[in-house]
């Protein structure tokens, strides 16, 4: 997810800036990241071996909500495929590619969503099992419009009930996200501070933060596409919706930024794989920042865009660091 998201932001503040050198970096970014994706896919596949084991993880408060990050890898890579993998392969070959993992990550994304909320639902959950983690279910929900952007533009024929399962996705995660996100704040004010990898789930609000920007942006751009008149959104309605979450987003960034500063001062919470955690809500503000400054060409918004850019760069370039390093004897 992480990759794919850095892939998205190169490509975008390549279109931004007009930069050869960045368009080829997210091009890299989209073969790394697919080549990540079939390497980690059979380590989660692998649990349909044991159904009752399966179940028994998804009822997890700590680890269920994690095994969301398959369908929402996948629906990252549908997106980075729509987007940049015209220029590896032809259009028509990276759009198959990108409906498809389109097609299985929502049927996952639906599936998951239902099995793991009617399993938290008949657990023995406490205020402290609530984590970062719990909004990962119903923020992949928002992916959907994003993935389903590049497809609808060159399926005229089908366009209409495209947008409308993307306005219907968008919506599903908006509300689903308010709820889940009210519980994170009560478990923030009424439960014990955060330790260890849990400590990484206060960056994961940035996420949803930018997909309900970018999702409305997207959704925005191919409703005008379609040229149907029903679907004549108003223009404001991107704008808007990403320089809201744009605002939340920058505001909760410095909060976690303080929050997490304070927790890693108390050696609870070392810079290992976990990390990844917090790869992608940074990737997917700034992407929603760098395509709001596309849109509006407002300069301070693109260097803004170019800021989260290095400071994404940055951390993925940490956190791959610590993954890949060779283990200590």
């Amino acid at each position: 997810m992480g990759t794919g998201a850095l892939a998205l932001v190169l490509s975008t503040e390549a279109q931004t800036w007009n930069a050869n050198w960045l368009n080829n970096a997210s091009i890299v970014g989209l073969i790394l990241a697919t080549a990540l994706g079939v390497i980690l896919a059979p380590r989660y596949l692998r649990r349909l071996r044991d159904r009752l084991a399966l179940m028994k993880e998804i009822a997890n408060p700590t680890a269920g909500p994690m095994l969301a990050t398959l369908p929402a890898g996948l629906l990252v890579l549908s997106a980075a495929w729509g987007r940049i993998g015209p220029q590896l392969l032809s259009t028509s070959m990276s759009l198959w590619i990108a409906s498809m993992l389109l097609a299985i990550g929502t049927i996952l994304v639906v599936g998951f969503s239902l099995t793991w909320s009617l399993a938290i639902m008949q657990a023995n959950v406490q205020m402290n099992d609530i984590h970062g983690g719990w909004l990962i279910p119903p923020v992949m929900n928002l992916l959907i419009p994003v993935a389903l952007a590049p497809i609808i533009a060159v399926n005229t024929p089908l366009s209409e009930l495209l947008l409308l399962i993307g306005f219907a996705f968008y919506g599903l995660g908006f509300l689903l996200f308010l709820g889940m996100f009210s519980l994170f704040v009560g478990r923030m004010v009424l439960g014990s501070p955060f330790v260890g990898p849990l400590a990484t789930g206060l960056w994961i609000p940035l996420a949803p933060a930018g997909l309900i920007g970018l999702g409305a942006i997207r959704l925005q751009q191919s409703a005008v596409a379609t040229d149907l008149a029903w679907l004549q959104v108003p223009s404001a309605f991107g704008v808007i919706a990403s320089a809201v979450g744009l605002g939340f987003g920058l505001w909760w960034s410095l909060y976690a930024f303080v929050a997490f500063r304070g927790i890693r001062k108390t050696g609870t919470a070392p810079v290992q794989p976990g990390w990844w955690g917090v790869v992608f809500p940074i990737g997917a503000l700034t992407l929603s920042t760098a395509v709001l400054g596309q849109t509006t060409n407002a300069a301070a918004i693109e260097v803004l865009g170019v800021v989260g850019a290095v400071l994404l760069t940055a951390c993925w370039v940490v956190v791959a660091k610590v993954t890949f390093a060779p283990a200590k004897s």
